[in-house]
């Protein structure tokens, strides 16, 4: 397979995010407004540069704000296209290739791309309400019983375990790896210690899941530009090159997998930073496992022997993820990977000054040169390179 026609012609510019919390006082439109001329304004961009725009969200859209009402509280006079997508934590990274698109055909020359959260702030009462539907694929389980994400995930995990080689102390290895990178990173929610103890001493949600293998729920949001490789090389920060990307279902991650790897023309051994989706501990670590980073049947002994770790020879999830950052749908794990890619010495929240590789104080990867990043069920992924 040829390389994917857009392969590094397009670079993610700017980042941008609010303060992640379970209560942000504003409104999901204020929430996503802020992170966007940040990213703007981080990318050395004004706010009429941006001619596109991709909105990501799930299940809520008022949570948050579409396209078109946002370009107008920006103050921006029009957009030459603009998307707007439900697919939530299984489009994230997809919403980066649809940015990519769009620029290399030729429609736009700097896409923004964000999704808000606001659903504590908004009303628990309304969140629980409408969460639970019994509608599309969910009327066949929520009759029985299945009327959470812990339920659904969680008999996924039962089934497939043992195939993967995974038990529940692997999954504690996970969260407190996770929760080491997000000790010193100033925007995680979850900063606090923990140990295997804590983990396997956590309340039992729904079997295989304790507290500490679920994610959070979260206010905030978080935005990103995607230029031109041409215009990105004369923007304020070293370009992060959007490399290929690949979508599917949970059952066509072999196939993502071989469109994204072949579309980049490198292979799992080139990639040096894993942000993978962790609405659960076992999903992220089946993903891992679906994309060819960790062998298949032994992902257990694979992580207890630290290849996970900050230091180790496949980083997973470097900022705490969504198990200890925020759950911002999985656009915060690229905001990650491109702030680990950036490596322009003093690179955003990474440490405290310049690179130490202190993991007391710097959570900077050394030496990184490509990302991957996939959504949920490994339903969307991306290559990003340092440029």
């Amino acid at each position: 397979m040829a390389l994917q026609p857009f392969h590094e012609k397009t670079a993610v510019t700017g980042l941008g995010w609010t303060e992640f919390s379970r209560g942000s006082g504003t409104t999901g439109a204020v929430l996503v407004a802020r992170a966007s001329l940040m990213a703007i304004e981080d990318a050395g961009l004004k706010v009429e540069d941006i001619d596109g725009m991709v909105g990501l969200f799930y299940r809520d859209a008022n949570a948050t704000i579409a396209p078109r009402a946002l370009a107008h509280m920006i103050g921006l006079p029009g957009l030459k296209l603009d998307y707007f997508n439900d697919g939530g934590g299984g489009w994230c990274a997809a919403a980066v290739t649809s940015a990519a698109t769009m620029i290399h055909s030729g429609i736009c020359k700097n896409v923004l791309v964000y999704v808000g959260r606001n659903r504590y702030s908004e009303g628990r009462a309304h969140r629980a309400a409408d969460a639970y539907e019994a509608r599309g694929p969910s009327q066949f389980g929520a009759p029985y019983g299945s009327n959470h994400a812990a339920v659904g995930f969680g008999s996924i995990a039962v089934a497939n375990m043992p195939r993967y080689g995974l038990t529940s102390l692997d999954f504690a290895h996970l969260a407190v790896s996770q929760r080491n990178n997000a000790m010193v990173n100033k925007k995680a929610m979850m900063r606090k210690p923990i140990t295997i103890e804590d983990h396997q001493n956590s309340r039992l949600i729904i079997w295989p899941y304790r507290l500490l293998d679920c994610c959070q729920e979260t206010d905030g949001a978080v935005a990103l530009v995607v230029s031109s490789a041409e215009q990105a090389r004369d923007l304020k920060h070293n370009p992060v090159y959007v490399m290929s990307g690949a979508a599917g279902g949970p059952d066509e991650v072999p196939a993502t997998a071989a469109t994204l790897f072949e579309g980049a023309g490198v292979t799992q051994k080139d990639v040096d930073i894993v942000e993978s989706y962790d609405d659960f501990t076992f999903q992220c670590l089946k993903q891992v496992t679906d994309f060819g980073f960790a062998p298949m049947g032994q992902a257990g002994d694979w992580v207890r022997e630290g290849h996970i770790t900050i230091d180790g020879d496949v980083p997973v999830n470097t900022h705490g993820g969504l198990l200890s950052e925020a759950h911002i749908i999985g656009l915060n794990h690229v905001i990650e990977a491109v702030q680990q890619l950036r490596t322009e010495g003093v690179v955003d929240d990474l440490c405290e000054g310049p690179h130490t590789y202190d993991r007391a104080k710097c959570r900077q990867v050394r030496d990184p040169n490509i990302a991957f990043v996939c959504g949920v069920q490994g339903g969307s992924a991306v290559l990003l390179r340092k440029g």
